[in-house]
């Protein structure tokens, strides 16, 4: 079976079957990646492929690797990311994924180099560990779960008491954002390297926890993904589809964003770059998100490490976790520094 690299003329037939590869469960979803598949892999790498292998009309299934400028052990280092993974159903369990892991492994080596460390993610409960072990490389291994919260903005929350200053980053704040997050990230393996953060567009905002003195605590971005990636749902279970009908009911007197019918885009934020010290700090924070995107939109998510002290943060904001297995490839078995992980950097 060939791999190879995609070329500018297969963005439609990519978008296509990112379409097709929907996520099933209860809330069934898919990620719609219009106008452009390729947007977000260069916003995830410094340098990024995609591999393809064709069928009759086109790509029918894809991957991607990406060099990464992260933490790694304390230091600076580089590693390679192996991720979107998609296989269109009528192509499943004939070698395929087997061939797109082994063209991955090898092209995230020329990318990152022969002694970089490779991560990807695969959602939990996915067999794919036994089948890297089994086809293509003994060594890869379970490093971490990072548990995606997707919390509701249905009300407005109770903002803890304490002396922390919320508000909203401008260029100003930026050298003392990077200075934190050097001083936090280095203590959190494959966190990536941040010299600089993007204050002032459009579809992202940094919110700053400060103490009296003006001190920075603390900081999270707010990032609406809607021009690189879309949520589409695909389906309801019968029991969520008539949860629906009586939310939707609701939705005008609790000032927020009824859900879609299938086929419709939910709203949401994705928290990046989270960086504190402590979880109070992430809490006060995240709670102010919470506030501010009320009424605008129906969930932020956040993805933690289910053992970082951080995700204590998370308790009493009604957050519906989906658990995301990190394989990695090349650190070291007893490392047990918590993970820092987001599939796209900004």
């Amino acid at each position: 079976m060939t791999v190879r690299d995609a070329r500018p003329e297969d963005n439609a037939a990519l978008v296509a079957l990112a379409a097709r590869c929907a996520m099933e469960g209860d809330l069934s979803l898919c990620i719609d990646r219009r106008p452009d598949f390729f947007a977000l892999h260069r916003v995830g790498g410094d340098a990024w492929r995609v591999g393809v292998v064709d069928g009759d009309d086109g790509p029918a299934a894809c991957v991607a690797v990406a060099r990464r400028a992260s933490y790694l052990d304390g230091r600076q280092a580089v590693l390679g990311y192996v991720g979107d993974l998609k296989v269109h159903p009528a192509y499943r369990r004939r070698g395929t994924a087997r061939a797109l892991a082994q063209w991955a492994q090898a092209a995230a080596r020329e990318l990152a180099g022969p002694g970089a460390p490779l991560i990807s993610t695969v959602l939990g409960g996915n067999n794919a560990v036994e089948m890297l072990r089994r086809q293509v490389e003994p060594g890869v291994r379970r490093r971490a779960t990072i548990r995606s919260h997707s919390i509701d903005l249905l009300t407005r929350r109770r903002i803890p008491p304490g002396d922390l200053t919320v508000s909203v980053a401008g260029p100003a704040d930026g050298r003392d954002m990077v200075e934190l997050w050097r001083a936090v990230a280095a203590s959190r393996q494959f966190a990536p390297v941040c010299e600089s953060f993007p204050l002032g567009r459009a579809n992202l905002e940094y919110l700053l926890a400060r103490r009296p003195g003006g001190e920075l605590a603390g900081f999270v971005g707010l990032w609406d993904q809607h021009d690189i990636k879309q949520m589409r749902i695909t389906g309801y279970s019968p029991r969520l589809a008539a949860a629906r009908v009586g939310f939707n009911l609701a939705a005008p007197l609790l000032r927020v964003p009824r859900l879609p019918r299938t086929g419709g885009e939910l709203s949401y934020r994705t928290a990046v770059h989270p960086c504190a010290a402590d979880p109070e700090t992430l809490r006060v924070l995240l709670r102010h998100a919470c506030n501010r995107l009320h009424g605008r939109h129906s969930f932020l998510t956040i993805g933690l490490d289910v053992l970082d002290p951080l995700s204590r943060a998370l308790s009493g904001l009604r957050a519906q976790p989906t658990d995301v297995d990190l394989l990695v490839l090349g650190e070291p078995a007893d490392q047990a520094t918590p993970v820092h992980f987001e599939i796209a950097t900004v």
